[in-house]
């Protein structure tokens, strides 16, 4: 087993060791599919514990020999964007067997949210959805000037939580982190980051209008662009889903 703890949680070495019984325990299941995530609950805290899908076999050679395995990603981009923009780090885990990498977990802080971004953007009657939505611009708009590119920057993966200490009145991070990129982003780069959200026009205005305040720029240039890679990465979707004979979620 390999492993790195972050030094703030070094009490926390026995979960690590011991990880593999501490997750099969644990009936607090957040996801299931791809991958696996739970929450563990260890000396009275919670932690979020997600379990990558065993690589392929080429990927299992690549990621102990080439390059950072998914989960090592996970930790040390999060760390690098730091606990007010993502979950706190707590470690990463890889087991390997024979050549190449077998299982691997990312362990966090767990985040307790009230909704994703996807629930906010079904759910025409929530209460304080418009403010909500444009702390969300606030927030890419932070990300964006933070040279933090989110390369799954979809529904899923984007927590709000209600916050009376955030100006806003959220608190917002974000997940599944180890598809980054830290580059300047020029302003194709920052609208095309809001395709994957799937909002409808008038939600994309609402937020596009609030971005476009934060860079001090007109409104309907930014907002047909933003409408326009949305359109754009969706239809490519559905096209390659259809050539796999899969159904579009």
């Amino acid at each position: 087993m390999i492993y790195e703890l972050n030094p703030k949680y070094a009490s926390l070495k026995p979960l690590i060791e011991n990880i593999e019984s501490y997750f099969k325990d644990s009936s607090h299941v957040l996801y299931d599919q791809r991958n696996i995530i739970r929450v563990i609950t260890y000396d009275n805290e919670e932690y979020v514990v997600k379990a990558f899908r065993v690589p392929n076999i080429v990927n299992q050679y690549a990621y102990r020999y080439l390059r950072p395995s998914k989960a090592k990603r996970s930790y040390q981009y999060s760390l690098k964007i730091g606990a007010e923009i993502s979950p706190e780090p707590i470690a990463f885990i890889e087991q390997n067997k024979n050549l190449g990498l077998a299982k691997s977990y990312y362990i966090s802080k767990y985040f307790k949210y009230d909704h994703t971004i996807h629930e906010v953007l079904i759910n025409n009657n929530l209460q304080d959805r418009e403010r909500i939505l444009k702390a969300f611009a606030d927030f890419t708009f932070k990300l964006h000037q933070l040279e933090i590119l989110h390369h799954d920057y979809s529904h899923g993966n984007i927590l709000i939580k209600e916050s009376s200490s955030e100006e806003s009145g959220y608190e917002i991070k974000i997940i599944d982190v180890n598809r980054m990129e830290f580059k300047s982003l020029d302003l194709k780069a920052r609208l095309e980051n809001f395709a994957r959200i799937k909002a409808d026009d008038d939600d994309m205005a609402i937020i596009i209008s609030q971005y476009a305040k934060n860079l001090d720029q007109a409104v309907d240039d930014l907002l047909k662009d933003a409408k326009f890679y949305r359109d754009d990465f969706y239809q490519k979707r559905a096209l390659k889903h259809k050539l796999r004979g899969k159904k579009l979620s």
